[in-house]
């Protein structure tokens, strides 16, 4: 079973997003809180894998959780699912979108950073139906769209 690892939301544009202990998701709106609220339904939610933030690290780059601007850090990693899988985190239903890109903002942290994880940053999701999430809340893939 997958779990929620962190949790982060903030107004703010810098890098690494804050954490938060909870997080409501909001159908066609995204995390409350979170200044892309509101902005861009299938793309309200980022989902970062914990294996993005083992990628960077064994190009030599330690991150802080949240450097990625996640909005939730799972040990699940998306891009194994792909674009229009479904999962059930918390009591949110979420569907994978979009593949993130990496922006020169990541390069705060280390000017290699956008190159190490281009294709590897997580995924975009919109919110099927609203709910909470916590740290430690169960991800459960419901199906599944092969990468």
């Amino acid at each position: 079973m997958s779990l929620v690892i962190s949790l982060h939301a903030g107004q703010g544009s810098t890098l690494p997003k804050p954490a938060v202990a909870q997080a409501v998701l909001v159908v066609g709106k995204g995390v409350e809180g979170d200044r892309h609220f509101g902005k861009h339904p299938d793309r309200a939610v980022l989902i970062t894998g914990r294996a993005s933030y083992q990628l960077a690290e064994r190009a030599g780059i330690r991150l802080p959780l949240g450097a990625l601007g996640e909005n939730i850090l799972s040990d699940l990693d998306p891009h194994l699912l792909g674009p229009g899988a479904r999962l059930q985190v918390g009591t949110a239903l979420l569907e994978l979108t979009t593949v993130c890109t990496v922006c020169s903002a990541l390069s705060v942290f280390d000017l290699r950073l956008p190159r190490v994880l281009l294709g590897g940053r997580g995924l975009y999701a919109r919110v099927l139906q609203g709910g909470a999430v916590r740290v430690g809340d169960a991800v459960q893939v419901l199906s599944a769209q092969t990468a």
